[in-house]
């Protein structure tokens, strides 16, 4: 089982690269096409078949899937966020000002997470050149 490997911090990576353009120009139908593409790409990855195209990814852009692989936890967060707010909603009954509490949280945890990995990535690679 590879569920936080790098080929699935890549897969996330490059879920978040091409389908941030998709959200900002409503392409919603490509959207969805990548959401369900990323989640066989996904499962696949959790029964150990590494899709080629991720090897590829590793192996000839080195640098390139250690940025990917530093944003690639943005995705699974989301999706466990998502469905742990639904599933903790159906046990407790949520008040409006903790649901937009709860959401403003999220959004900011995800708008920042963005830099702040990027950061400590490109703090890594140059501190460990050295």
């Amino acid at each position: 089982m590879k569920l936080w490997s790098k080929e699935a911090l890549v897969l996330g990576g490059i879920y978040g690269v091409l389908s941030t353009p998709c959200v900002y120009l409503n392409l919603e139908n490509i959207g969805y096409c990548l959401f369900f593409v990323f989640v066989a790409c996904m499962l696949g990855i959790y029964s150990n078949k590494v899709p080629k195209f991720i090897n590829e990814v590793i192996e000839n852009y080195p640098k390139v899937a250690y940025y990917l692989a530093s944003i690639g936890w943005i995705p699974y967060f989301a999706m466990i966020g998502i469905v742990g707010f639904f599933v903790l909603g159906y046990f407790i009954e949520y008040s409006d000002d903790v649901i937009e509490m709860l959401i403003k949280l999220y959004v900011w945890i995800l708008n920042l997470g963005v830099p702040v990995s990027l950061i400590i990535a490109f703090l890594r690679q140059k501190l460990s050149r050295e």
